[in-house]
């Protein structure tokens, strides 16, 4: 089984995971190898519902994505804003050619983004861990989400970790979600109470 093969039978776990990708497929005329931006499986466009799953679909068949403890991986975001997305995770999607992203790791993106943007970081999560048979053996491959985070969630993450963010996004109702325009979910320590 080619590497291609093995990033189709991996699409396809995917699709059963996050529910079917809309139809039909929508293509990037200028590919990723040659500079272009990624592709992305979509799930849930044209719903009254703002937020969209992207699921990349260009980087566990990559011979030069790094693989960390979840082997061969594609990125997951569900986000209100599409052109911010794509975006956001092509650049994370170059990335992964030359380092390793690991759930539990944090982005400062604020570099890539204006600084009065609300978003200013990506916090990773495993979205989906599994093994495929390849040739003779069995081979590793995840889901990577990815969620924006805003600066000082960022610098909660990477002081008190990421789960404890994800406790607060959720009492805030923005897991696991990217929300592009939304007010902080904290402003105070963890010891010192819930945000208000």
């Amino acid at each position: 089984m080619s590497v291609s093969e093995l990033s189709k039978k991996f699409l396809h776990v995917i699709e059963e995971r996050v529910g079917p990708f809309d139809r039909p497929f929508q293509l990037r005329v200028f590919p990723f190898d040659a500079g272009g931006a990624l592709n992305f499986l979509t799930v849930g466009t044209g719903r009254s519902d703002p937020f969209v799953t992207y699921v990349s679909w260009d980087l566990s068949g990559h011979e030069q994505q790094k693989h960390g403890s979840l082997g061969r991986y594609e990125l997951l975001a569900i986000c209100d804003a599409k052109e911010w997305c794509l975006d956001v995770l092509t650049k994370i999607g170059r990335q992964t050619l030359q380092e390793v992203f690991e759930p539990g790791d944090t982005l400062d993106i604020g570099q890539w983004v204006s600084p009065g943007s609300p978003m200013q970081g990506i916090m990773f999560e495993e979205a989906l861990r599994g093994e495929l048979r390849h040739f003779l053996r069995r081979e590793r491959c995840g889901l990577l989400r990815c969620i924006g985070i805003t600066r000082p969630e960022l610098e909660f993450a990477m002081r008190y970790g990421t789960a404890v963010l994800v406790e607060r996004l959720k009492q805030a109702g923005n897991y696991p979600r990217t929300i592009i325009c939304r007010r902080q979910t904290m402003d105070r320590d963890p010891e010192k109470g819930a945000p208000d």
